[in-house]
């Protein structure tokens, strides 16, 4: 036996082992009767309504939980249970207006119960750390905070030599191909019941694309580049690596590394089915600012690593911020001030991440010389106070009847 065929051999005995492990995983969760138990359906009806019990729809749903889980069980055991199709609507977010496909609560109910005690545990441990999005202990604050610990760790070994690859994927959720998912469905579940309902989720959207407002969508968007993950880290030695769904960062000491690993994500990707946005995929040399998130990070030559919002954000929240005066006075677009609310604590929020008192300060001042009082809670309560005129709120919540605005926004406040 040549050394090759012994390489081969051992890679083979590796990779029935790895199989082995993720079906023996796929067993110890469950059958599909196990999985969609009517204990695990109700726990998950209840945390469907969670937050959201002002809806008239969820309080129904919720008076009726036990005989909604016992029909909805028996539809999943006879393999007749079908979705109701997609509640689509607009939400705003930063200023910037995102289409929604919302499933119903019976859906998402089962979507629930289907990720939270099958698909995420079947999934999450082939991830790798630095997958920051959609689960749970990790998000936007967790990916920011790593990326802070890998540019000290670099500085202690190369100082500032090197730099930042950033990758992006185009049109992500709307371009991403079912037939990986599918294959990895069929690789990782021993049950075909449950890797039927797994796969109707994801055809439910067309013949391509993931959409917003499904939880098996995320789950499934955050396996797709998974096989990247890896490679990146396993065949192109790139340690400090990190994704946030679509956008992905690599750091290394030599630039020409980076630009070599460029053409191999570019390969990865055309392999899974994914195209790289040229325009938001460049390196930046660690001797210069740049920005990830949202988040503009500087690495100081003596070692520290400063955070503050990008330049364009802080413009951006500033022309939005003129833009909601404007649809404010115009009856046709049927925006509030709750609405400016909304929109002004997710800007807040982004602004204090990091070493940005200075540009907080400054956007509230804007803030009060806009609307005419600063955007704190005590702020907000006098204009709800003030503001008494009836006006409908436009964000798709049903006021009650005979309630101002100033009413309404006083019970958001409570």
């Amino acid at each position: 036996m040549t050394s090759e065929e012994r390489h081969e051999a051992r890679y083979q005995r590796r990779k029935a082992k790895r199989e082995a492990r993720i079906l023996a995983r796929s067993k110890e969760l469950g059958d599909f009767d196990e999985v969609f138990s009517f204990r695990h359906l109700y726990l998950s009806g209840k945390k469907c309504c969670k937050n959201v019990m002002w809806k008239n729809s969820t309080q129904r749903f919720m008076g009726t939980l036990l005989l909604e889980v016992s029909e909805i069980r028996k539809q999943l055991m006879n393999e007749t249970f079908t979705g109701k199709g997609f509640i689509h609507f607009v939400i705003m977010e930063r200023g910037k207006l995102r289409h929604i496909r919302s499933v119903h609560i019976t859906e998402r109910m089962v979507q629930k119960c289907l990720c939270d005690y099958y698909l995420v545990p079947l999934y999450s441990p082939s991830f790798v750390y630095d997958n920051g999005a959609s689960l749970k202990g990790k998000g936007m604050d967790f990916s920011l905070q790593r990326m802070v610990d890998q540019l000290r760790h670099h500085y202690r070994k190369y100082g500032r030599t090197g730099g930042m690859l950033f990758f992006d994927f185009s049109q992500y959720f709307d371009s991403a191909p079912h037939e990986p998912l599918f294959r990895e469905a069929e690789r990782r579940m021993h049950d075909p019941r449950t890797q039927r309902l797994s796969n109707n989720f994801i055809r439910a959207f067309g013949s391509i694309g993931l959409g917003l407002g499904s939880q098996v969508s995320q789950t499934n968007a955050l396996m797709l580049p998974n096989s990247l993950d890896h490679a990146i880290q396993e065949k192109m030695g790139v340690r400090a690596y990190g994704r946030y769904m679509d956008d992905g960062h690599l750091l290394h000491e030599d630039l020409k590394h980076l630009d070599d690993c460029r053409d191999d994500i570019a390969e990865v990707c055309g392999k899974i089915g994914l195209t790289l946005s040229q325009k938001k995929t460049r390196t930046v040399p660690l001797t210069n600012s740049f920005t990830y998130l949202k988040t503009r990070f500087i690495l100081t030559e003596t070692g520290k690593v400063i955070l503050k919002m990008n330049k364009r954000s802080t413009k951006s929240v500033r022309r939005k911020m003129r833009y909601f005066v404007g649809w404010l006075e115009d009856p046709r677009k049927n925006f509030t001030m709750e609405d400016v609310r909304s929109c002004y604590e997710s800007y807040h929020g982004q602004m204090k991440r990091g070493n940005s008192f200075k540009i907080v300060q400054k956007t509230d001042h804007y803030f009060k010389e806009l609307f005419g009082f600063y955007p704190n809670e005590k702020g907000w309560k006098q204009y709800a106070q003030n503001h008494q005129e009836r006006r409908d709120p436009g964000n798709g919540q049903r006021p009650h009847l005979g309630e101002t605005p100033g009413e309404r926004l006083l019970r958001y406040l409570e």
